[in-house]
């Protein structure tokens, strides 16, 4: 009789890894602290916690978001450092903005830039990302039937998310 072992990851393993996540983090940190500083910028504390947060993130996120998360770990970033940080990035091609509503806008890494839509409750305010097969389908035969060159798809699916959805169909009680 065989005996399969089965190892589980230590307590040193997992440390491990998290160690080289942060390394990976602060490499891409410093790469686009480099990048700034080719097309002239300066390198600021202010903006090296903005991208430190960035790097953080796994979230949509807009200015204000950031600026609160910020100030909620104590850090001292101005909401101008903020706005011009996300600025830079953007025109450096690093973070992509797409508007929600008038003047409402919200930031995602490119880094996640499979093609994908947003599906955005209208209720609390929830993004959430959804990729298809569809999303490619249409852009090949819209482009094809068309002929039109893609340069980028935005789709954004407005209703209700699940939990808004549960939370309106509980009863209202009277106290």
């Amino acid at each position: 009789m065989s005996v399969l072992l089965t190892s589980t990851p230590s307590v040193e393993n997992s440390i491990e890894i998290e160690i080289q996540i942060l390394s990976m983090m602060e490499i891409v940190i410093h790469s686009t602290i480099d990048l700034f500083t080719s097309v002239g910028l300066k390198r600021t504390k202010g903006r090296a916690i903005v991208l430190k947060e960035l790097e953080r993130r796994k979230d949509h996120f807009n200015a204000e978001k950031l600026y609160s998360s910020l100030v909620q770990k104590g850090e001292g970033v101005s909401r101008p450092t903020i706005y011009r940080t996300l600025k830079i990035l953007e025109k450096l091609c690093l973070i992509e903005r797409f508007d929600i509503k008038k003047s409402c806008f919200y930031f995602e890494p490119l880094s996640w830039k499979k093609d994908h839509g947003h599906l955005i409750c209208e209720r609390c305010g929830k993004i959430i990302d959804f990729s298809s097969n569809g999303i490619e389908i249409l852009k090949s035969e819209a482009c094809k039937e068309k002929d039109f060159k893609l340069d980028k798809i935005s789709i954004q699916i407005f209703g209700l998310c699940g939990d808004c959805q549960k939370a309106s169909k509980k009863p209202i009680t009277k106290h």
